[in-house]
């Protein structure tokens, strides 16, 4: 697996995620499911994301597709609002620069 900068206690509990994850995800068990088994076991927004990244392959656009999962589980309604807060802000913020000159 590919857990760069990371340190290697947390590569070591994701990768234990991950090896038990992939083959139920592999026999069919839905991503909402795992997502839900990665909630209730506590597992943080970002090792979430880092875990379910790694499960859809760790693609180009794995990153976005395990930053939607993640972000749109019920039970991360705060995270996705700093999320959301933390793209457009800077984003607004060019726009009214780019505006003014």
């Amino acid at each position: 697996m590919a857990f760069t900068g990371l340190d290697p206690e947390r590569v070591a509990r994701l990768s234990v995620l991950v090896a038990e994850l992939r083959p139920m995800l592999e026999r069919g068990t839905d991503m909402p499911v795992i997502q839900q088994m990665l909630s209730a076991r506590g597992i943080g927004v970002m090792d979430s994301i880092i875990v379910t990244r790694e499960l859809l392959g760790a693609g180009p656009e794995a990153l976005g597709q395990a930053k939607t999962l993640v972000l749109t589980r019920p039970g991360h309604q705060v995270e996705r609002e700093i999320h959301r807060a933390l793209v457009e802000e800077p984003t607004l913020a060019i726009n009214r620069i780019n505006h003014e000159n």
